[in-house]
């Protein structure tokens, strides 16, 4: 497709709209520990590559604030990767890996240049042990998380050795709409925007009539259960449950933690659960624990899970989910009550039918004016305590321009919530990635501890 009439899908355009709050930010950041110093120049000529294999990574937003089209993605006629690709050499105050997370949480706190494609690369030397850091920050309306895992495959080697790739890709040649084309395609998409989300209810129409005429009663109790999940999807939740960590900020601390997979692994499989419902497990456990040593116990927390619509043969960039909202218990439990009673939240979490309409409503959101968009989004996201995501990461070692990767972790955007924790799973290691919002947790590693304390009743011996 031409570059000046790629527009943004409605989930990558609603992560786009919502940042006129600071607080529903949406960078995620990919925090990579090396063995050593990387190759300085393999590294600029496989970013070089990936911007070439991967063409939005070249690409910058432009939109109309007058239009209600979402954002066109255009080649920028004036990329320039060294602008993209910082290097920096840690002085002995911050060469540790808790220095390179204070950088790494500044980093994803800061905002993108909206001229520029969204993505930044900073490349930190000097750490202890004559490690090296690498930190990817890329905005949410580029991938999502299991596209930016899927993209990371073309960044790394499989050995040390620099590996023979071919002749590069040719760079896509930048030809930006002028103003009568830009009017043309952002009429033609309203036109079919709106087109679609009419035949889509029209076709719902006929198949629930149908359905009333074939099986009257399913009919009734599956429209009132779909449109009760709908009610409770869309409706505002401003206040989190958690009374303790109601706090919010522009500012994002990174702790991680990292435990082994064949633990976590074996744990499931005893419980005959899946690896993300431990992982669930060891949040409310955490959360729990967390609110009981501050003398204001919860019963349940408000939880926001992606749900992975991502089929094969999906591209790389753009996002493929729907976000599942609901409420966990954190109560005192022993592990195997507290799974078997997660096997049922989780479950009826990602069979709501309201996520069916996830798209259909997003599609509506993201033809509305920006600030109307940030404004439902934010009734939707600022009354959540926790999010929570899970992506499986390469299950050997992986290299970088000569250097090994010792620790592969992601930092997902908290995106109005007190605390994001994701899971990347990498060379038999179970990675988190914990981003705090201090004004919600003063102590980012008290909140640590807890998280340990919790994975530990799924882990030890």
């Amino acid at each position: 497709m031409h570059p000046k009439d790629e527009r943004m899908g409605a989930f990558d355009a609603v992560m786009y709209d919502i940042e006129g709050d600071p607080l529903l930010r949406s960078a995620i950041v990919s925090f990579i520990v090396l063995d050593k110093a990387p190759d300085r120049q393999r590294l600029v000529e496989r970013t070089e590559r990936l911007t070439r294999k991967f063409p939005r990574l070249r690409q910058r937003a432009v939109g109309n604030p007058f239009s209600p089209a979402p954002p066109r993605w255009e080649t920028d006629p004036n990329f320039d990767p060294a602008y993209h690709v910082r290097w920096r050499r840690l002085d002995e105050s911050e060469a540790d890996l808790g220095g390179a997370l204070v950088y790494a949480a500044r980093l994803g706190d800061g905002d993108f240049d909206h001229s520029r494609p969204l993505w930044e690369m900073s490349v930190l030397t000097g750490l202890d042990g004559g490690r090296a850091a690498v930190i990817f920050k890329v905005h949410h309306s580029v991938a999502d998380g299991m596209g930016s895992v899927a993209m990371s495959a073309s960044f790394f080697d499989l050995t040390p050795e620099e590996p023979d790739l071919g002749p590069l890709p040719p760079a896509p040649e930048a030809d930006p709409a002028g103003l009568l084309d830009r009017v043309r395609q952002a009429t033609q998409f309203e036109i079919g925007a709106l087109g679609e989300v009419a035949v889509g209810s029209a076709k719902a129409y006929v198949r629930s009539i149908r359905s009333l005429v074939t099986n009257p009663v399913g009919s009734v109790v599956t429209t009132w259960r779909t449109t009760t999940s709908a009610a409770a999807l869309l409706a505002p939740q401003s206040d989190p449950l958690s009374t303790w960590m109601r706090g919010r900020s522009l500012t994002s601390a990174f702790t991680l933690l990292d435990v082994p997979l064949d633990k976590l692994k074996a744990a499931a499989h005893e419980a005959g659960v899946t690896l993300n419902i431990v992982f669930i497990a060891a949040v409310a456990d955490a959360i729990g624990i967390y609110h009981r040593q501050h003398d204001h116990p919860i019963d349940g927390f408000r939880i926001n899970m992606p749900i992975s619509l991502r089929a094969p043969g999906d591209e790389a960039t753009g996002n493929h989910w729907v976000p599942a909202r609901f409420i966990v218990p954190c109560g005192e439990k022993g592990p195997t009550t507290r799974l078997k009673q997660l096997v049922d939240v989780v479950d009826t979490a990602r069979n709501d039918p309201a996520l069916g309409l996830a798209e259909g409503t997003y599609k509506v959101m993201a033809l509305l004016p920006a600030p109307a968009t940030e404004r439902l989004a934010g009734m939707m996201m600022k009354g959540v305590d926790v999010a929570a995501t899970n992506v499986p990461g390469p299950p050997f070692p992986v290299f970088l321009a000569g250097a090994q990767v010792t620790t592969l972790v992601p930092f997902a955007p908290k995106s109005g919530a007190a605390i994001n924790i994701a899971l990347l799973t990498y060379n038999g290691t179970a990675n988190f990635g914990i981003n705090v919002d201090p004004a919600a947790v003063p102590d980012p590693d008290e909140f640590t501890a807890c998280l340990a304390q919790a994975l530990a009743k799924y882990t030890e011996d």
